[in-house]
């Protein structure tokens, strides 16, 4: 069901004029621990319209979700968006929101959730310093808080970005590749 959903997802996002993809490969380090997963997140408006969409599918061995919704965004520097969707859990039912705000070279995206699994959230406040190298903090439930480092190439639509996250007294490590579509 959630492969279905993808394909929804990355399909009808073809019908928008103005369409961003960042499909993520991440590995994750807990308590020297591996924990690969990927996510792909879109954020959709035109620029004559204050109305758009998001999406948000994420996957890793054990647990997977998708969902999506509505945006509104009043201003060019900020957007809110409220969805649902479909988790891998005993209650599949799946809220998900972003709120996203941003302005020349920061920026802050935050998604928060809530379903059958639980509460989580991931809030991302980056400062690029020019178009190849951004720095911020990362907050993620379960996984902490800390530093972020991003490197994008010139020529590509790929970044590579780094976290450092303290939870509990333990030291959790992000090394991801972001491809942007």
């Amino acid at each position: 069901m959630i492969r279905f959903l993808i394909i929804i997802i990355i399909s009808t996002s073809n019908l928008y004029s103005k369409n961003t993809y960042a499909i993520e490969i991440k590995n994750l380090f807990v308590d020297e621990k591996y924990v690969p997963a990927f996510d792909v997140f879109t954020m959709h408006s035109t620029d004559s319209e204050k109305l758009g969409y998001f999406s948000w599918v994420f996957a890793n061995e054990v647990w997977a979700e998708a969902y999506g919704g509505l945006t509104y965004m009043p201003t060019s520097y900020f957007q809110i968006g409220l969805g649902i969707g479909i988790e891998k859990a005993d209650n599949p039912l799946r809220i998900g929101s972003m709120i996203w705000v941003g302005k020349q070279n920061w920026s802050v995206l935050t998604l928060l959730e809530n379903g059958g699994s639980g509460y989580w959230h991931q809030i991302n406040a980056i400062y690029r310093f020019n178009k190849n190298i951004g720095i911020g903090f990362m907050k993620e439930e379960f996984t902490g808080f800390g530093p972020r480092l991003e490197f994008s190439f010139s020529n590509l639509p790929v970044q590579v970005w780094t976290s450092f996250l303290q939870l509990d007294g333990n030291l959790n490590k992000y090394f991801t590749i972001k491809f942007l579509l």
